[in-house]
């Protein structure tokens, strides 16, 4: 998730005149037990605007937000964060912290350099992130105020169109004859009704995890590879998954949008006549979630931007898919990766705990 781009000039300034690597602002939402890992960020970098760094700095940031010392630290405290010894040879080697807190979020500044910084620049830190406090909660406010607006006015227009698509629906379903025409009236009108389902959660404006209940994940990947069936036979696919069933406590409609996001990526790589498949593997305190195909794999790009928004390979794609998917998985306290199988092709898995 994102910070508006307002604050991003203040930034740029605050590290070109400290001499300063990089720089970032993050927001996480309170309290840290329900929703761990809900970041949003800006970040500026030499020359140039990154709003998400790569997926292995960004984790190691997620936990050392929630762990002491900076947790624990005074507010405008900095705070040096040591880094694990193979982000070094990706990251600058000097990473520093400054937390300030309000009643319902916890903003840090992090900034980043070749070598220790300074008792000036930690002071210009501390200095710029009490300056920045006050403006940065009430830019990030409206921007939240007006980002409700935008959603309700497009949970408003959409919400017309859909109604009379299903009413249209249930008028072809009237002069349905054959049992075919009436099963894609069927699953014609279970789209429309999932649009209609995925518009009210998205225009919710909900951050958090909104409804765990106990679900049958197999149930749920069934129903996702259903759902793209047309896709599937268009490029004869074949799909295999277990017979086990996997119960776990979850948000089942953000659970399937990750499923959707990896089985659609699956589908696109996957070579006509391929094969896809899930597998599931319980542990002690945890499962293993695996979708793999036998398309090309992924690059050592692919791989170092897994989750990072607007990468895509695939052609119109706006790479948030995965993006996405890794928040929601991050909400659930899981982690998202990608690899390549020995004998070729792509496999993403996820782990998600299991509940006490």
């Amino acid at each position: 998730m994102f910070l508006p781009i307002a604050l991003q000039p203040s930034l740029e300034q605050f590290v070109q005149q400290f001499g300063l690597c990089g720089g970032c602002l993050i927001q996480i939402e309170m309290p840290m037990s329900d929703c761990p890992g809900q970041l949003y960020w800006l970040g500026y970098e030499g020359t140039t605007y990154w709003p998400c760094c790569d997926v292995a700095f960004q984790r190691y940031l997620e936990g050392a937000i929630a762990q002491p010392p900076l947790a624990s630290a005074q507010p405008f405290e900095i705070v040096n964060l040591r880094q694990p010894q193979e982000l070094i040879t990706q990251w600058h080697d000097h990473l520093y912290g400054c937390l300030w807190r309000s009643e319902t979020k916890h903003y840090y500044l992090v900034c980043w350099h070749s070598v220790d910084l300074s008792e000036h620049q930690q002071y210009g830190m501390s200095l710029y992130a009490q300056a920045l406090a006050p403006r940065f909660e009430r830019v990030s406010e409206a921007y939240e105020q007006q980002l409700h607006k935008v959603l309700q006015r497009s949970r408003h227009q959409l919400r017309t169109p859909l109604a009379l698509m299903l009413l249209y629906i249930d008028l072809l379903q009237t002069i349905a004859n054959d049992s075919r025409s009436q099963e894609w009236v069927r699953n014609l009108r279970s789209t429309v009704e999932e649009m209609n389902n995925s518009v009210n959660h998205l225009t919710e404006l909900v951050h958090s995890i909104e409804q765990l209940d106990y679900v049958d994940l197999r149930q749920s990947i069934m129903q996702c590879v259903e759902s793209m069936q047309p896709w599937i036979e268009q490029k004869q696919i074949t799909v295999g998954y277990g017979a086990q069933s996997l119960w776990l406590q979850v948000d089942e409609w953000k659970i399937c949008q990750v499923f959707q996001n990896l089985l659609n990526n699956a589908i696109a790589f996957a070579p006509m006549g391929g094969r896809i498949t899930w597998e599931w593997q319980n542990f002690q305190t945890e499962v293993l979630i695996k979708i793999s195909d036998n398309g090309p794999g992924l690059s050592s790009e692919d791989l170092r931007s897994i989750g990072t928004p607007y990468y895509s390979r695939r052609p119109g794609g706006t790479g948030l898919g995965l993006s996405i998917a890794r928040q929601i998985i991050l909400e659930h306290r899981g982690s998202l990766w990608g690899n390549n199988l020995p004998d070729g092709g792509a496999q993403f898995c996820i782990t998600l705990p299991k509940s006490s």
